[in-house]
């Protein structure tokens, strides 16, 4: 079989995939109503409910325009879900763009204008036009300080070298974490946001306003406290930080959300990170190995995170957990091949989760999964940097075939299993007249039609 042959017909399969998660009629397909939990697994409208899903952070910072054709596009492709930003934070106000909140001077701003948060109210109502749930995240662990850009992302002027100090080009440019602690305690250690008084109010103040804001608009599907939550960044952690720290802070705000808002799900974000050893707050036991079958920071507790006992906290209905083989090692065997480990890890990864989803009783959703490929590697920036790779640095991506194979064998572990979610990272959006994906990027994009033709 020829390597085109073996991509497309991989292809098919994840489509397959797709169409199974998003319900089997596409025609007769629904995504109306509130989403809830019943007996360890999704609903919706009284049915079981799976999905696949992507992840589009910077949709906020686009024209209606552009958000418009992005959902359409996306719901075409038959996902069900998109994870995006509900946050962007900023130091002073920006001569352009979108912005919802000013961290300056030891005070929090919220901008509900035009530029604020009504571009967010955008976000919901092309997704709500298109049947499309929202995932939305309030914070983010990772945000590198950087020079203070001139101007807001504009894709119209994006070059093959990319506009990485334009403001809000990445991820990791939104604010989050970091902001609040350079605003309130400069110089203080990365995880004073989960304990200082101070910080935790400021965040609480945000999170109302744009809880509140949707409470009862079905289309978003929950709320996500944080994206891959840690004790630290690219600010250090104190030596006081511990998985309790993330764990007693996951506690308090998801239960302040429920005070706000009764009809939503709520989930933490974490990447899925063990402390096997730990002592729990919530979990009464661990679907896991012990530390010996499993080593390695993923299952010891290095990174600050008990994904099991912040699945067990009461007011969290469904796990989260990411696979970014690139930039993080989940298993400490040693393979030569890159591609093999990667994809080989992420099925382990996955399979690891969904036994902690049949154990505790909840619902566990693959938030992000991402494999870099060849053709991408010189744009890729890891979620603690600003810019790309140096040349110094070789070429690890995997090509175009083996991407695709992992996304297709990942999401049907998850999927054949009790993973009950699956959400690519990033969506690749063409056509755009201001903001999105458009420069090279070698990620599979199902809006196109097939060699043959077709949808």
């Amino acid at each position: 079989m020829s390597r085109m042959s073996l991509a497309l017909c991989i292809t098919l399969v994840l489509q397959f995939w797709i169409a199974l998660a998003s319900r089997t009629d596409l025609s007769a397909r629904s995504n109306t109503g509130f989403v809830t939990v019943s007996g360890g697994r999704f609903q919706l409208n009284g049915s079981l409910w799976r999905f696949y899903g992507t992840n589009a952070y910077w949709l906020q910072m686009s024209t209606n325009d552009d958000i418009d054709l992005t959902f359409h596009t996306i719901a075409t492709a038959g996902f069900r879900v998109v994870r995006a930003w509900a946050f962007n934070d900023v130091s002073s106000k920006p001569s352009s763009g979108t912005y919802f909140q000013i961290l300056q001077n030891g005070k929090a701003t919220i901008n509900t204008g035009a530029d604020g948060l009504q571009r967010l109210d955008q976000v919901v109502a092309a997704a709500q036009k298109y049947g499309v749930k929202l995932l939305l995240t309030l914070t983010n662990n990772w945000n590198p300080e950087r020079p203070t850009p001139s101007t807001s992302w504009d894709r119209r002027q994006v070059t093959d070298n990319g506009k990485f100090s334009e403001r809000g080009f990445l991820s990791n440019d939104y604010g989050g974490i970091d902001a609040y602690v350079r605003n309130f305690h400069p110089g203080g250690t990365h995880d004073l946001f989960y304990t200082d008084s101070t910080i935790i109010s400021a965040f609480k103040n945000y999170v109302a306003q744009v809880v509140k804001r949707y409470a009862n608009n079905p289309t978003v599907l929950g709320w996500e406290l944080g994206n891959d939550l840690r004790c630290s960044s690219t600010v250090s952690a104190s030596s006081s930080c511990n998985p309790q720290t993330i764990t007693k802070w996951v506690f308090e705000i998801s239960n302040y959300i429920k005070t706000l808002d009764s009809n939503h799900l709520v989930t933490a974000g974490d990447g899925g990170f063990y402390c096997l050893g730990c002592k729990k707050l919530y979990a009464k036991q661990s679907a896991q190995p012990n530390a010996v079958i499993f080593p390695g920071p993923s299952f010891d507790g290095s990174y600050g995170v008990d994904t099991e006992d912040i699945l067990a906290s009461p007011c969290i209905d469904f796990g989260s957990f990411q696979l970014f083989p690139d930039q993080v090692t989940y298993f400490p065997d040693s393979v030569k091949s890159f591609a093999t480990k990667a994809i080989g890890d992420g099925g382990k990864w996955v399979g690891a989760h969904s036994a902690t989803a049949k154990q505790q009783g909840k619902p566990e959703v693959l938030t992000a999964m991402e494999l870099v490929t060849k053709d991408f590697w010189q744009f890729f920036v890891p979620f603690n940097a600003t810019a790309p790779f140096p040349d110094t640095i070789p070429c690890r991506g995997v090509e175009e075939f083996q991407m695709t194979y992992a996304f297709t064998s990942w999401s049907g572990t998850s999927l054949n299993g009790d993973v009950d979610g699956v959400l690519e990272y990033p969506w690749v959006q063409h056509g755009l007249t201001s903001h999105g994906t458009t420069f090279p990027n070698a990620k599979r994009d199902l809006t196109d039609s097939p060699p043959g033709g077709g949808k």
